[in-house]
């Protein structure tokens, strides 16, 4: 039987999570409002970040948590303690609006002392196009929302347009004399 005349109902195969990733990834590109700038994308095993602008620190993500059975999408702050911060802070000042468009399944929290993130999580289902859909919705009201508060953000310095160099690049420069 071809992939056309699959039934769209009852035993589909699941997608694999690359496929999977790059649906969701599709869904939001193809839904998002037009922008000059590109949406820049990268997937891993586990989750789809995407960021506009340098610093990929601050993206937003879809992540499989399969252990738990759990999906966990939304703005993700991971450029140090300091962005960090300010950024929890800026956005906390906003949070009820933000609740009241986005439902108060959505979060915002410090995750380490160096990352934070605004986010919801689901319960993690079949990885179907028709679930990758569904995130990916969710993950474009995300961004559609978020997005010019994030803009505001980097216009007014709370967080660097360009990435912090991680520790590690830090102290590899740093043996090299």
């Amino acid at each position: 039987m071809s992939r056309a005349t699959l039934p769209t109902t009852g035993n589909v195969k699941p997608l694999t999570r690359r496929d999977f990733f790059s649906a969701v990834s599709a869904v939001v590109q193809a839904n998002l409002p037009p922008d000059p700038r590109t949406l820049q994308t990268r997937q891993t095993m586990n989750l789809l970040k995407l960021h506009y602008g340098a610093n990929y620190r601050v993206h937003y993500e879809a992540w499989i948590a399969a252990e738990r059975g759990l999906l966990e999408l939304g703005l993700h702050f991971e450029d140090g303690p300091a962005s960090t911060e300010r950024l929890l802070a800026f956005f906390d000042r906003y949070i009820l609006e933000i609740k009241h468009e986005l439902g108060v399944e959505a979060e915002l929290e410090r995750w380490t002392q160096s990352w934070g993130h605004l986010h919801e999580v689901r319960p993690l289902e079949p990885l179907t196009l028709e679930f990758a859909a569904s995130v990916g919705m969710r993950l474009t009201r995300y961004i559609t929302l978020l997005q010019p508060l994030l803009d505001e953000a980097y216009d007014t310095g709370l967080v660097p347009k360009d990435p912090r160099p991680s520790t590690f690049h830090e102290r590899f420069r740093n043996r090299r004399g």
